[in-house]
């Protein structure tokens, strides 16, 4: 069944999230698209593919979209655990 791109909205701020061997990288997302595919509607993230653009939980590796801000803060807690754990040993 196709997917049909009702409306696409902005998504400044806003990342997709992806397991890189363990560690987790962010692309940004370029829109939100409101998508209607058998008969129900769902709003999916869109990130750029090279020169297309497509929908990041089609990628290999998505995880979730996720706050710009939200995700670096998740980055710094994690490094200062890290930092602490070194200062431990």
């Amino acid at each position: 069944m196709q997917d049909n791109i009702l409306q696409i909205m902005p998504a400044a701020g806003w990342v997709a999230v992806f397991d890189e061997d363990g560690e987790e990288s962010a692309q940004g997302v370029v829109c939100f698209a409101l998508v209607e595919s058998a008969m129900k509607r769902e709003v999916r993230a869109m990130v750029a593919d090279g020169a297309q653009i497509g929908f990041a939980d089609a990628l290999p590796n998505f995880v979730r979209v996720q706050e710009l801000d939200a995700f670096e803060d998740d980055e710094d807690e994690e490094e200062e655990d890290e930092d602490e754990e070194e200062d431990e040993a």
